[in-house]
C-alpha cells in the first residue's frame, strides 16, 4: 500500500426488504444513509459485494458475475408493481473484474463467472444510501459453495488483499432473519438476546473466532433457519484486519412496519472496520 492509497473499508449491512426503502422514518433506513455517507467520506477505488441472495449452487468455491452493466435482479416475490420498477445504475470493467478473479484464486479460492447481475441484497440499501447510481465500480461475488462458515472467512481473507490497493469489502445479510416467525406473528424472544450476542461477538477482541462459535449458539436456528442471511458476516470478518476499529452503523431491532421493538421483529447489524 502505497502512501497515497488509503485502504479500503469493509462493511457489513443488514439489507432488509423492499418496502424498507419506503420506510424513512425507519432506523435501518437511516442507517442505510449513513452508510452512504461514511461510503463516500473514504470513497474506494471499487467495492466487492457479496449478498446473501446468491450462494454458488454447484461446484466448489465462488461465482463472479461477469455482465459489466450490472443488471437489476427482481428477487422477491409478491410485492406491489412499483418495487419492480426501481432503478439503480452501476458497472465494473472487466480490469476490475480479472482484478477480483486473480486475487481470489491467489487465495486458493476456485472461481467460475456467470452473466447474472446485482440482487436486492445489494441493490436496496445501496438506493437508500446512494440514490439511483453509483459511480465506484461495484462487482457481485458469491457465497461459496459451502455451509461451512470457515469458507465464507477464507473468501473474505482472500478478498482482503484488495483493500491495500484501495478497494472496499461489503457484505450485506441480516443479524436475526426468521421470515416465518416475523410474518405469522410468532413471538421472537430470541431476537434480541442473539442479536446481543453477535454485537459482542464483532466487539471481540478475535471476532472472528466468537462469531464462528455462534452457529453453535442455542438460539443459532431460531434466528437463522437456514445459514445463507448469516454467514455473509463471515465475509465481512474474514477481510478485516487487527489494527482495524469498528464502527456501529445501527444495531437494532423492528416490526415489519419499521417501528423499533423489543423483540417481535428483524435483527439489525451494520458496521464497518477501518484502519484510516
Amino acid at each position: 500500500m502505497t502512501n497515497a492509497t488509503k485502504r479500503g473499508d469493509v462493511y457489513f449491512l443488514s439489507h432488509g426488504g423492499p418496502p424498507m426503502i419506503e420506510q424513512y422514518h425507519a432506523p435501518p433506513y437511516h442507517g442505510w444513509k449513513k452508510f452512504g455517507k461514511l461510503l463516500l467520506g473514504n470513497k474506494p477505488k471499487g467495492i466487492v459485494v457479496v449478498s446473501a441472495h446468491w450462494e454458488n449452487s454447484s461446484g466448489s468455491g465462488v461465482v463472479v458475475n461477469n455482465n459489466p452493466s450490472n443488471p437489476l435482479l427482481y428477487d422477491f416475490y409478491n410485492f406491489p408493481a412499483h418495487f419492480y420498477k426501481l432503478q439503480f445504475k452501476s458497472r465494473h470493467e472487466p480490469e476490475f473484474r480479472s482484478k477480483v478473479i486473480e486475487t481470489l484464486k491467489k487465495g486458493d479460492i476456485p472461481v467460475s463467472e456467470q452473466n447474472r447481475g446485482i440482487d436486492h441484497g445489494i441493490f436496496i440499501p445501496f438506493i437508500a444510501a446512494l440514490g439511483e447510481s453509483i459511480d465506484i465500480p461495484l462487482l457481485q461475488v458469491s457465497l461459496p459453495a459451502s455451509s461451512d462458515p470457515h469458507e465464507s472467512v477464507k473468501l473474505g481473507k482472500a478478498l482482503s488483499g484488495l483493500r491495500d490497493e484501495g478497494y472496499s469489502v461489503i457484505a450485506t445479510g441480516q443479524v436475526v432473519h426468521n421470515l416465518r416467525d416475523l410474518f405469522s406473528g410468532t413471538p421472537s424472544t430470541y431476537t434480541k438476546p442473539f442479536l446481543n450476542a453477535v454485537t459482542t461477538a464483532v466487539n471481540s477482541p478475535d471476532p472472528v473466532t466468537e462469531t464462528l462459535k455462534l452457529v453453535s449458539h442455542p438460539l443459532y436456528k431460531r434466528a437463522h433457519p437456514t445459514d445463507e442471511h448469516f454467514f455473509p458476516i463471515y465475509v465481512s470478518l474474514g477481510a478485516i484486519a487487527p489494527e482495524d476499529k469498528i464502527e456501529e452503523i445501527y444495531v437494532g431491532i423492528v416490526d415489519v412496519q419499521g417501528k423499533t421493538v423489543d423483540n417481535n421483529g428483524l435483527g439489525w447489524g451494520m458496521w464497518r472496520w477501518s484502519s484510516n
